[in-house]
């Protein structure tokens, strides 16, 4: 009897130890990684450089940026939520909790946005056309000796011939002691004229801005004549 008696006790204390077990909750763990593979069920994290492959369903909490409004967006539809390939993208890191043995998501945070060059769903936008640079203007240059000037042409003997250039208000005339003269006429009110700087046999150095139009936008003495 005191057999019989034993064996029920040791018997009601190992249910009890088996009860303890099954009623246990289990260990959450956490591990944090780069995602290299998602499907609708499951998520696979790069930890250590160690692949970690997570199971995830509709109770696994999923926290990302903009993942509430697309929540209420769907349940606005009448749906349940978001699948986690809407939210969480391959190259993000996360951290995930998780129940062992059975590898099961109860969360996932994303942490990051994707890694530059990894895969997205996103078609990359198309490099903006560089603008061309506008043209430069054309110009030219000759240089001779005065040969007929008047207030709106001047005719100057180049090695090639003589040429005359069109002179027009626009055109600035350059020598040593003319931006004094300037001044002193504009003091009086006096608007100088390209006779009065320019005189046969001077030597000049003209730029032109097109040489086909033979429009001087400068005129430079270089040598006063005698």
């Amino acid at each position: 009897m005191k057999r019989l008696v034993a064996g029920v006790v040791a018997g009601m204390m190992v249910l009890g130890s088996a009860a303890a077990v099954i009623a246990a909750p289990q260990d959450t763990l956490a591990a944090r990684g780069t995602v290299t593979a998602i499907a609708g069920d499951a998520l696979t994290v790069s930890v250590k450089d160690q692949p970690m492959k997570f199971i995830v369903d509709g109770t696994t909490d999923v926290v990302a940026p903009g993942g509430g409004t697309m929540t209420r967006a769907a349940k606005a539809d009448g749906k349940k939520g978001v699948p986690i390939t809407s939210v969480v993208k391959v190259g993000q890191t996360v951290e995930v909790k998780y129940h062992m043995p059975a590898m099961h998501a109860a969360s996932v945070r994303v942490l990051s946005a994707p890694n530059p060059g990894a895969p997205t769903a996103a078609a990359p936008h198309a490099a903006a056309p560089a603008k061309a640079d506008a043209p430069k203007a054309k110009t030219s240059s000759a240089n001779g000796q005065v040969t007929a000037v008047t207030g709106s042409s001047l005719t100057v003997k180049t090695s090639t011939g003589d040429k005359t250039y069109a002179i027009d208000a626009k055109t600035r005339v350059i020598g040593t002691g003319f931006g004094t003269k300037a001044k002193a006429d504009a003091a009086v009110g006096k608007k100088q004229t390209l006779t009065e700087l320019v005189a046969v046999g001077d030597t000049v150095s003209v730029t032109l801005s097109d040489a086909a139009v033979d429009h001087a936008t400068a005129v430079r003495v270089t040598k006063k004549g005698k």
